[in-house]
This record gives structure tokens, sequence and C-alpha cells, in this order.
């Protein structure tokens, strides 16, 4: 049965943002590719990013389908959430009223083998709900906690991303879904400098395929939240000017 972690002690006072950047976790000798739950990437503060707001990250398992209110520990404002799935099957996480209505907004919803993937909500809502044939990680962090997009990145799912240089082409290499499936890929792109929340007016669908994809596409100069979405493995490039 699922449960929450203790929550640990918030430090007092506001926290500066000035943005982070990954540092790639490394799995230990003799690991396999996949293990679950997935190593917590750590991440160190940079300067150029400030958007959403910092708070302590936490993590919440379960183990098949459940249902839960979001608690105080969820900020107001834009956050992470990374999710891990163990096994095949199907996995979703998708937002409710209340009073356990449905809510036309989907965060995750997969049918991957060991599926792993990060996003950023549109907004807060009060329940959320799980669906899933298996034992599930979410850790909820952040937005600055996102990888940062420099150079080459490789991945597998859905990815929140972070891009803090000049405009640039994004090289898009979409292997194309499981076995007896095409797959999708999509990339939205919001414009975050100077907001608060991720609003309609300044966002941008760069990339929507049913299938295997192997394109350019133009981004904005920074700062710019990028939600991506593929139902398989992928590689992006981030080529900036005169490089």
């Amino acid at each position: 049965m699922g449960h929450f972690a203790k929550e640990p002690e918030s430090p007092s006072g506001p926290v500066p943002l000035t943005g982070v950047a990954k540092v790639p976790g490394q799995a230990p000798p003799g690991a396999s590719v996949w293990v679950f739950p997935p190593p917590d990437r750590p991440y160190s503060l940079v300067e150029g990013w400030e958007f959403g707001p910092v708070f302590e990250p936490f993590t919440i398992e379960g183990d098949g389908p459940r249902k839960f209110f979001l608690d105080d520990r969820f900020p107001d404002g834009p956050f992470l959430i990374e999710a891990a799935h163990r096994d095949g099957g199907h996995f979703s996480l998708r937002p409710l009223t209340e009073r356990g209505e449905d809510i036309p907004d989907v965060w995750f919803n997969v049918l991957l083998q060991d599926f792993r993937g990060s996003t950023v909500p549109q907004r807060r809502y009060v329940q959320l709900n799980v669906s899933a044939s298996n034992p599930w990680i979410l850790r909820v962090k952040p937005v600055a906690a996102a990888r940062l997009l420099t150079g080459t990145l490789t991945g597998y799912g859905h990815e929140a991303l972070l891009h803090t240089g000049p405009a640039s082409d994004l090289h898009v290499r979409f292997k194309g879904g499981e076995p007896g499936r095409n797959g999708h890929v999509g990339l939205w792109c919001h414009e975050v400098g100077g907001e608060t929340e991720l609003g309609e007016e300044r966002r941008s669908l760069l990339l929507n395929e049913a299938r295997k994809a192997k394109c350019t596409v133009r981004l904005p100069e920074g700062p710019v939240l990028l939600r991506f979405n593929a139902e398989g493995r992928w590689t992006l490039t981030v080529e900036e000017p005169g490089a």
C-alpha cells in the first residue's frame, strides 16, 4: 500500500532562486540500465532560471491504483513532477475535483515498459488519481529541478526540460513507440520569462506526430519550459547560433 514520505523540515524564510542545472546521475557498477525506483538525480543552483516557487522536494509511493488529495506540501505555483512505473502495463496520472470528478487534463497516460518521465502541470488541482498496474513513485520538486537542455540529451518517455540560452535549433530524433505501436511525440514550448504560471497566451505547439520523427524545430530565446511527450526513446540536440 502506498504512503506519503515524511516531510522534511522546511527552511525558514524565502529561498532565492537563480536556476538549476542537472548533474547527471550514475548507476552503480553492475546495475541494470533500469532499476526501480530510478536514482534521484541531484541538481545545483546556477544563474539564469527564475520560474516557480522553491520548496522542499518530497516523494509519494504506491502499488496499483490510488487517489489522494494534494496537501500543503504542494505549492500554489508551478511544480515539477517526476514519475516512474515498474514493469509493463498502463500508467496514468490525472487530476480530479474535490468530489472525485474527472478533469479534462492528463499529466501522464502511457503504456510503456518501465516508464519514467516528468512534466510540469498546467495548474494545481485538488485531488489526483493514479491508475497503475504495478509499483510506482512520484517525486515532486521545484520546476528548477528539471533537466537543462544543452548539447545532446537522450531519454525515454515524457520529460520537462529547461532552455535558458539564445534562440536555437532543436533537432528531434524519435524512433517510434514500443513494438506494435506507432507511438506519439509532441512538444509544447512555454515562454516563462517574467511569468508566475503556465499561461495559454505564451505557449506554442512545436511538434505533434503520431509516428517516428526526424526533424528540426526552432526554440525561442530562453527562458522557456519545454514539455516533451514521447511514447518511446528519443534524442534531442540543441544547436545554438554559430555552433
